[in-house]
């Protein structure tokens, strides 16, 4: 019994940096936007595209793509005359970096 408290508390001691490791970075932005609820999404596609992300399911409102363990939205909400945009993935820096992209494209 002593030798398995043992070894669970060693296991424990080696996987806890990995649990610590495992956080999302998520970075967000937005602009007003003077288009169409269509037109918007149109130009969230489109940017999803260009920054090199595979388009998902659209959402009535909401754009959104994967480029390995990232994932991008663009939330067009013509009617407040807003576009918000959402990154989140493994790593802060390159989390923000791929948002920076991603807003430039739009």
């Amino acid at each position: 019994m002593c030798n398995r408290v043992l070894v669970l508390a060693i296991l424990m001691a080696i996987a806890w940096p990995s649990f610590a490791l495992a956080d999302t970075a998520v970075a967000t932005k937005w602009r007003l936007v003077g288009e169409a609820q269509g037109d918007c999404m149109n130009h969230a596609a489109m940017a999803l595209f260009r920054a090199g992300f595979d388009k998902s399911e659209p959402g009535s409102q909401t754009m959104s793509g994967k480029h390995g363990d990232y994932t991008a939205s663009i939330r067009c909400i013509s009617e407040q005359r807003i576009v918000f945009f959402v990154m989140s993935g493994p790593s802060a820096a390159t989390t923000s970096r791929y948002l920076d992209v991603l807003y430039g494209h739009f």
